[in-house]
C-alpha cells in the first residue's frame, strides 16, 4: 500500500513510518521539521520518500500529493505545543485548522481510500477522572486543545 505521513519525523509519525515500512509498504513522509515542533532529520527512516514541505503551503501540498499519489494518509502534522498555542494562537490555527483542511482538500482531490487522523488528550483539558476515555467530557483550555 502506498502511504504518506504528514509529521513523520515526529516522535509519533516516525514510529507509523517504522512499522508501516517494517510491514512491507511504501511510505513517504512529509514534514516541514519547524525548529519548535517534533520533526527531527535524525527520526527520519531512510527507507522512506521525504518532502520537505509545511501542511500550510497549498501549492507544494498539492505537488507532493500529485507525485506520491497515496492510498492512504496518516495525518500526524501539527503545532503540538499548548504554550504555543497560547501565545501565538493565529499560528496554532493557520497550522492545526487551515493545514488539516488543506490535507483533507488534497486527500478529497487524489481520491485517497483512507484518512487515519491522532487528536489529542489536550481536548479533554485537566483530567476530572483517570483514566480517560471516550466517555469524559471534552473541556479544551487552549486554543491547542
Amino acid at each position: 500500500m502506498n502511504i504518506l505521513v504528514t509529521g513523520g519525523a515526529g516522535f509519533i509519525g516516525s514510529h507509523i513510518v517504522d512499522q508501516c515500512i517494517a510491514a512491507g509498504h511504501e511510505v513517504s513522509v512529509l514534514d516541514s521539521l519547524w525548529e519548535e515542533g517534533g520533526g527531527k532529520n535524525t527520526n527520519l527512516n531512510p527507507k522512506a520518500r521525504f518532502f520537505h514541505v509545511d501542511i500550510t503551503d497549498e501549492d507544494s501540498l498539492k505537488k507532493v500529493f500529485d507525485t506520491v499519489r497515496p492510498e492512504v494518509v496518516c495525518h500526524q502534522a501539527a503545532q503540538h505545543s499548548v504554550a504555543i498555542s497560547t501565545k501565538k494562537p493565529e499560528l496554532d490555527a493557520r497550522v492545526n485548522v487551515l493545514g488539516l483542511i488543506n490535507v483533507l482538500t488534497n486527500c478529497t482531490r487524489a481520491s485517497v481510500r483512507k484518512i487515519l487522523f491522532a487528536s489529542s488528550g489536550a481536548t479533554y483539558g485537566t483530567p476530572v477522572r483517570l483514566p480517560i476515555d471516550e466517555e469524559v467530557e471534552q473541556r479544551p483550555e487552549s486554543p491547542y486543545g
